[in-house]
């Protein structure tokens, strides 16, 4: 994203500034693709005789799904009773979905759900290969054994990042999936405390993923608090 590039045509600038996040699978191919768009930065640089300046804003693992975690705290989202619908949050997540129908009919496509639904119910098959989102919570997954899970807190046909999502986390559609994801916290916790044997498991299946390879920080040593987000190039 070009985030800086002057303010009327017929003039040489004296600065521009582009703002790069960098994904892969693993955050060792991440690494490798910053380096290459750190030197095609400097080849631009020299090529132009400009001067560069690179802020790194921050950076996040790849997420590392325990699965004998995520069996436990499957089982706690099973036998946690969710709070039904009611007519009115139905009819908020209906006029929600009207702004994106297609996405709600490939929702419910996707996931074999009934014709018509607007926020959803029950609980969905497991998917162990994660979502693809990218957040810190990967960072802690290859730190301790870590489970990752959501609820239903919006309309079913509310894209991600849209002030959809905002609209309904101050709703009370965001209040029941928050205190059901609670509750599924709660009850998961409680049994890994009563039963020794799940924490043991979820141990052995995360040392046998990592396989000794110790957590190492994508941040590099030294580095200062982001000022804007509108720095000139960074890497995830």
């Amino acid at each position: 994203m070009i985030t800086e590039c002057g303010s009327v045509p017929n003039i040489v600038l004296d600065k521009a500034s582009v703002w790069y996040s960098v994904r892969a699978k693993e955050r060792e191919d991440a690494e490798d693709v910053y380096k290459r768009v750190v030197n095609i930065a400097k080849g631009a640089a020299l090529m132009t005789e400009t001067e560069l300046e690179i802020e790194f804003l921050g950076g996040c693992y790849n997420t590392l799904n325990n699965k004998d975690l995520e069996d436990v705290v499957y089982r706690a989202m099973g036998s946690i009773r969710q709070e039904e619908w009611t007519e009115e949050e139905h009819e908020f997540a209906a006029k929600l979905n009207g702004y994106f129908n297609e996405n709600k009919e490939e929702k419910i496509k996707v996931n074999n759900l009934p014709l018509g639904t607007e926020i959803h119910s029950g609980v969905l098959p497991m998917q162990n290969d994660g979502d693809g989102s990218s957040s810190d919570v990967g960072d802690v997954a290859h730190i301790v054994p870590t489970a990752f899970f959501t609820t239903a807190c919006n309309n079913i046909g509310a894209p991600g990042h849209n002030w959809q999502i905002t609209a309904c986390s101050g709703h009370s559609i965001g209040i029941k999936g928050m205190i059901y994801g609670a509750k599924v916290l709660a009850k998961a916790a409680l049994d890994i405390m009563v039963d020794s044997d799940l924490l043991e498991k979820a141990k052995r299946e995360f040392l046998e993923k990592t396989n000794g390879k110790p957590y190492k920080s994508p941040l590099p040593d030294g580095l200062e608090v982001p000022g804007k987000n509108t720095g000139p190039i960074c890497g995830e």
